[in-house]
């Protein structure tokens, strides 16, 4: 719509910035830049920042950002996350961490670049913790032991040999 509205700006075709000015405006359906210095120098544009000149950067990117979704939280002993997207299969790979929901098992991957033994917390619904009996960690498998809420484990990784889980009903 935009692009139709305004052809001869090229930002807002594919992408473009969080900002337009409005058809009130002297400039409208383009975004913010700077004419002058203003008689306070308060505004964004006189600190040398124009929307113009960068408009399709995402100025909210942990609103977009897949990690987010899973609510990843790193820590120096690892991680913990809590997949609770509602689809009942899905993957998530980054060179860090791999993640994989399946209809039966839950599994992944988690590869530090240096040596260590990892602390992983998987906070899952009641109803999923409950039906699920094992977790296989590197190859070994256990029964699983978990609290209301969340699946926690842990486990060794070194460079190039990641810590691999899956937890399975």
């Amino acid at each position: 719509m935009h692009a139709e509205a305004y052809p001869e700006i090229w930002y807002g075709i594919w992408s473009g910035p969080d900002y337009y000015n409005s058809v009130l405006s002297r400039y409208p359906g383009q975004t913010m830049f700077a004419e002058g210095p203003s008689p306070d120098h308060k505004t964004q544009a006189d600190l040398g920042f124009n929307w113009t000149d960068f408009p399709v950067m995402n100025m909210h990117p942990h609103a977009y950002s897949a990690a987010k979704l899973l609510d990843l939280e790193f820590h120096e002993s690892g991680v913990s996350f809590k997949p609770d997207l509602p689809i009942t299969e899905y993957a998530f790979t980054s060179p860090l961490l791999g993640f994989k929901k399946s209809r039966e098992s839950y599994s992944g991957r988690y590869a530090p670049a240096i040596a260590g033994r990892w602390d992983i917390e998987i906070r899952l619904p009641s109803s999923e913790v409950s039906r699920m009996r094992q977790i296989r960690i590197n190859g070994s498998t256990e029964p699983l032991r978990s609290a209301a809420q969340a699946i926690r484990f842990n486990g060794e990784s070194g460079p190039g040999a990641p810590l691999h889980w899956e937890i399975t009903d």
